[in-house]
């Protein structure tokens, strides 16, 4: 990770050489050292070092906020409790048939997006890891046992909630209007969580 900040930061600094260089050619007066400079992904955030150049320098971590499915598999978040951004979704309907042995669910591509990720599957559910979110459509989602054993419906009746991890937090975050912020009680997040306040993202390319 080092080495790609290293090669990051070297990439601007040539950048920034090659644009005041021509602006001088063109006799144009214009500074540089007065450009922000945006750096920085996700996963790098805790590899930079100063920026030796003369500009303000932004770091722009993408997700960092949130991480999500796409992170943890990458190695920059420990675990699924480092994941703040979930979807909340509701049991629609039972298919205990051979062939689906399986439960829908109402949230689908337009609550979490097609996105994939290295691991697989369209999503996955909080605190389930047995569990496989193996297909997806616009409003709905499937889930069954990842080794093909009975799937355990009791555990999800018709009407309850469950918790989705989203591949790409970013992506899911978008497909809503406003974030419930939940208390997380000793540690332990659940769709009973204590919800503390509601947050408004800003939308719309303006």
């Amino acid at each position: 990770m080092k080495k790609i900040v290293q090669d990051d930061h070297s990439t601007v600094v040539k950048f920034l050489k090659l644009l005041d260089d021509h602006l001088k050619l063109q006799n144009i007066p214009f500074d540089t050292s007065s450009l922000d400079i945006s750096v920085g992904s996700t996963p790098s955030v805790f590899s930079h070092e100063k920026l030796d150049i003369p500009n303000n320098v932004e770091l722009h971590p993408g997700n960092y906020v949130f991480y999500d499915r796409q992170q943890q598999y990458t190695g920059v978040c420990e675990s699924e409790d480092s994941i703040a951004s979930l979807v909340l979704s509701r049991v629609i309907g039972h298919y205990p048939d051979h062939d689906r042995n399986a439960i829908m669910i109402d949230a689908g591509a337009t609550a979490l997006t097609k996105e994939t990720t290295p691991q697989g599957d369209m999503a996955s559910v909080y605190g389930r890891p047995e569990l496989q979110c193996y297909r997806m459509s616009q409003e709905i989602t499937m889930i069954r046992c990842r080794d093909g054993s009975p799937f355990p419906f009791d555990d999800f009746p018709l009407g309850s909630t469950l918790l989705l991890l989203p591949n790409h937090s970013c992506l899911a975050a978008a497909c809503f209007e406003e974030y419930h912020v939940v208390d997380e009680v000793a540690g332990q997040l659940s769709i009973s969580s204590k919800i503390v306040d509601k947050w408004k993202p800003v939308k719309d390319w303006k």
